[in-house]
């Protein structure tokens, strides 16, 4: 029995332990959250409010709940159920972190201010946004998912494999810690230069391995491919009907075409993916595409293309 006292002591203790880690940890959280609002409120006029914050020890999270963002004119204009970050570290890329956004929605009353041309059904849609990185530094391999979300209309979906991406990463690490550095204080129109080149020269590194792109009807795709093209005087009869008249003269194989004629008759899905040639980096992959443009069966056999429509 006083084993189990005992236990249960240590339990207890390692608990509170990461409790009030935890509470130190949001915190400091929330200083660093309210000066980069504070920030941004300073450059663009736009407030921000939020409910909640919560902060992670074992998990590297931080949770932002309930945020409104709010015009300079002092109007509503649009709110957030969550944000959360996660495995984020400011002294190094970490293996895996992510980034996820529940339910932006716009204002009504925002929206209904907004140009006529604008798209209502998609000014009025609930978002959900997840983007993640996933990064070996002995490797230099790195992963990134993007996932948007409009509820009820249509999902977007991109993954993209890359090799040779430790000094874009680098890079990055090397920027973010500039910017603390400055603090309150805008970076001079030379470091700001000098971190575009930083950049450019890791991108120009960059060796695409794999990338795919996905769009799925939610719902109500159809309806808002037929308002867009309602604006521009057509039904979507006559835009199969001009698809397929382009088809006919595109240079593409005989099997995208049918995927992409496949998508404008169900309007259900339509997916992209390519698994790229080892050892190249970016520009010379897009050098060699260019070449192959006139040549669509040697250019899906080039970078392993394959292409699905429903």
């Amino acid at each position: 029995m006083k084993k189990l006292v005992i236990v249960a002591a240590i339990v207890a203790a390692g608990v509170g332990g990461v409790s009030y880690a935890n509470y130190v940890a949001t915190q400091e959280v929330r200083a660093e959250v309210d000066k980069q609002l504070a920030l941004v409120s300073e450059q663009t006029g736009a407030t921000f409010k939020y409910a909640g914050l919560s902060a992670s020890v074992i998990s590297k999270s931080v949770e932002i709940t309930n945020m409104e963002v709010i015009s300079p004119e002092g109007d509503n204009v649009a709110n957030i159920q969550s944000i959360e970050i996660t495995g984020y570290e400011p002294d190094k890329i970490s293996p895996h972190t992510s980034f996820d956004v529940k339910s932006f929605q716009f204002d009504k009353d925002f929206v209904s201010k907004l140009p006529a041309d604008t798209n209502e059904m998609l000014a009025s849609a609930s978002y959900d946004l997840h983007s993640s990185l996933d990064y070996d530094e002995e490797s230099g391999n790195s992963d990134v998912v993007v996932k948007l979300d409009a509820k009820d209309i249509v999902s977007f979906n991109m993954d993209m494999g890359l090799a040779n991406s430790k000094a874009l990463m680098d890079a990055s690490l090397a920027i973010s810690k500039a910017q603390q550095e400055a603090g309150n204080q805008p970076l001079t129109y030379e470091q700001e230069l000098q971190q575009q080149t930083l950049v450019m020269q890791a991108m120009s590194k960059l060796e695409p391995r794999n990338v795919s792109f996905a769009l799925n009807n939610q719902g109500k795709l159809k309806d808002l491919l037929s308002s867009e093209l309602e604006k521009q005087g057509m039904t979507l009869e006559q835009m199969e009907m001009m698809l397929e008249q382009q088809l006919q003269q595109a240079p593409v194989t005989e099997n995208i075409a049918e995927a992409l004629t496949s998508f404008a008759k169900g309007l259900n899905s339509f997916s992209v993916s390519a698994k790229l040639p080892e050892g190249k980096t970016m520009m010379e992959i897009n050098q060699q595409v260019m070449m192959l443009v006139g040549q669509p069966e040697e250019l899906v056999k080039f970078i392993n293309l394959e292409v699905k429509g429903d």
